[in-house]
């Protein structure tokens, strides 16, 4: 009897304890894509751009993966927030993701652009259509897997005002050789718990082909399918890509 009576009180005694639960990731995470060409926004609309040496184009389609995302804390440890989204410029809802994120400082965000080697070996029918590698995107080759990057336009290679000399740009950029990660350190930003935080992944797509050491011709390169006639070209379109990021809040 005295047995029982200990054990009973032992139960109560734990169940009256103070209780240690792990903090929930109750915070939402929003990040929003946002275009530009150089100081410019993106627009697909009516909308021209120059290279200041008399040459133009336009764009009208830009859209991409990224995988890993995670933010990188003060003490630059990272927390993993998705394995993969999609973003593509021409769709509002799929201009940005959201995520449960924990609570706590942080001073940058990494991914990577493109899919890792499993998930790029995937397909399409393996998911439901609304998930980001579904088959709504559009992003697969049979041949050659999923694209990481698809960016489309027009240039005027004559400087005619599109009057004549027009070629098609076709960056459709896509295998390992072309998965990049991408380290953003910028202005601190802190999650508070049970709040929602928005911050914007800015993307100038001029960089691409007119950064600070490196660029792409897009008058004498407007376009590869990474194949290995042209994956040099992807390559180039990738190197050039990760470097045109940065964030904001």
């Amino acid at each position: 009897m005295k047995f029982i009576s200990a054990y009973l009180l032992a139960i109560i005694l734990l169940l009256s304890a103070p209780s240690c639960k792990k903090p929930k990731d109750d915070s939402s995470l929003k990040v929003e894509l946002k275009g530009f060409v150089e100081s410019h926004e993106l627009s697909f609309v009516n909308t021209i751009y120059g290279d200041g040496a008399g040459k133009e184009f336009f764009f009208s389609a830009f859209k991409f993966y990224v995988s890993h995302i995670k933010l990188i804390k003060n003490d630059n440890s990272t927390v993993e927030l998705s394995e993969v989204e999609f973003f593509d410029y021409s769709e509002t809802i799929s201009k940005s993701f959201s995520v449960n994120a924990p609570a706590g400082d942080y001073k940058g965000i990494e991914f990577f652009v493109g899919l890792d080697s499993a998930q790029d070996k995937t397909k399409p029918e393996d998911y439901p259509a609304s998930e980001p590698l579904g088959p709504k995107t559009g992003m697969y080759w049979p041949w050659l897997n999923h694209r990481f990057v698809n960016l489309e336009g027009t240039a005027d290679t004559l400087g005619q005002n599109f009057a004549g000399g027009n070629i098609g740009l076709n960056y459709h950029v896509g295998t390992d050789a072309c998965y990049r990660q991408v380290s953003l350190l910028g202005k601190p930003f802190s999650i508070i718990d049970g709040a929602s935080k928005t911050i914007y992944l800015n993307v100038d797509i001029l960089k691409v082909f007119y950064g600070q050491t490196d660029s792409l011709d897009m008058f004498l390169n407007p376009g590869t399918q990474s194949e290995n006639n042209d994956i040099g070209v992807a390559i180039k379109f990738a190197d050039q890509f990760s470097k045109a990021f940065s964030y904001s809040d």
